[in-house]
């Protein structure tokens, strides 16, 4: 049995405990919850989008745009299309940092024969030097607009604190038009690794605007249905597992797959890529693909600010409290899939109740199906070996421990 060895090379504490001998797996988090839902109750409005962030280094964008939209959302605020632009602006830098940071340094040493991402450095130099740069141009779109490259200092209630220049903004502009061929590089360079094979039955669910889209295609129904994201909490369940900290998330009940795999499969722009999606492996080569259509987003929103006038004003609270609160959901695709956030305010402003399912946490189950079928499939193999397919796989996942146990 795996039983005290951590899986290397991902963001927190977790590992597989497998009974060889009954070919049985189960998905342990073993990090304290750090309980964030609690520590907003009795905070202001205004500190929920300064709080939140704190519960991942890595995606903090992405918890400060729900934090800010389930507030804005409670209090019928609506904001202006430069406030829309820079925030879909901060999602594009918010998943560049993040894919960038998963692919080079914690799962290309898998495919490439070395044990960790900064001995790339030494095997090929100049791939190396292109991950640094594509990094850089991640944290460079998060500081120009968010303020700094992690925590978000600019975001507000209705609005920016403060605007980036267009002096910024064409600054911006020049980085990415200097990156263009690196981030077309990327796809180009994981579609050539032979990904183990592996097909899984599994809902992929992503945000479609202010709805959730779950495709079972990977499955034999063979179906696409849609329900409103304020929805979220009839549909996705989260269930307390004895082997683990996390919570472990389902959707109606089954397995889902939440990410740029599953974004890519309801989308369906693979940017000419062959993705399977039933192969969760295929969500790396998905990741990449995604690094170089945010950086094309990127680029479009840049010019698109430069060819306006930007407007600086922060929208205004409509919303009448009902039976005395103020109730708001927000949402946003995150590097790893959809996140929610719910708040409850009194009538003064003050937070009495918070939610948040994070993506990790609906992907625990679908991890855990995942590698049951690996030992399913691999029962030949020698237990080293299937180890390290089972290593691979949860990394393919690019599973954030410490959001899932906010």
């Amino acid at each position: 049995m795996i039983t005290n060895e951590f899986i290397a090379k991902i963001e927190g504490h977790g590992n597989l405990k497998i009974d060889w001998s009954k070919n049985s797996v189960n998905l342990g988090v073993h990090e304290g919850e750090r309980l964030f839902e609690g520590i907003l109750v009795g905070r202001s409005a205004e500190e929920a989008h300064w709080i939140t962030p704190r519960i991942c280094g890595v995606c903090p964008i992405a918890h400060n745009l729900a934090s800010v939209r389930a507030t804005e959302d409670a209090y019928g605020i609506k904001v202006n299309e430069t406030t829309k632009l820079l925030r879909d602006l901060m999602v594009c830098g918010q998943m560049i940092q993040s894919h960038v940071l998963h692919l080079f340094f914690l799962v290309l040493p898998d495919y490439v024969g070395i044990d960790r991402g900064t001995e790339l450095n030494q095997k090929d130099p100049k791939s190396f030097a292109k991950a640094l740069a594509l990094k850089k141009m991640g944290d460079e779109i998060a500081y120009t607009i968010a303020g700094r490259n992690v925590h978000p200092t600019t975001t507000t209630l209705g609005g920016f604190h403060k605007l980036p220049t267009k002096e910024d903004l064409k600054n911006l502009l020049a980085e990415l038009e200097k990156n263009k061929e690196t981030a077309t590089w990327v796809p180009q360079l994981f579609s050539k690794f032979d990904y183990p094979d592996l097909k899984v039955e599994l809902q992929l669910a992503a945000l479609v605007g202010d709805s959730i889209s779950v495709d079972s295609s990977t499955d034999k129904n063979q179906k696409r249905e849609m329900f409103p994201a304020k929805d979220y909490k009839k549909n996705i369940e989260e269930e307390l597992r004895d082997y683990s900290t996390a919570k472990f998330g389902k959707l109606k009940g089954r397995e889902m797959l939440v990410g740029s795999l599953a974004r890519l499969a309801i989308g369906g722009e693979t940017e000419g890529y062959k993705l399977d999606f039933a192969n969760p492996f295929h969500n790396n080569l998905a990741q990449a693909v995604e690094i170089f259509k945010y950086h094309k987003q990127a680029v479009e929103i840049v010019n698109k600010l430069l060819n306006m006038e930007m407007d600086a004003s922060i929208a205004s609270p409509t919303a009448v409290a009902e039976g005395g609160e103020y109730r708001g959901i927000g949402y946003v695709e995150a590097p790893r899939g959809g996140l929610y956030h719910e708040i409850h305010l009194d009538s003064s402003g003050t937070i009495v109740y918070a939610n948040i399912i994070t993506p990790t946490v609906q992907n625990l189950t679908s991890i855990e199906k995942s590698a049951q079928q690996m030992i399913n499939n691999t029962m030949g193999m020698s237990q080293k070996d299937r180890e390290r397919l089972l290593n691979m796989l949860v990394r393919a996942y690019d599973p954030c421990i410490t959001c899932s146990v906010h």
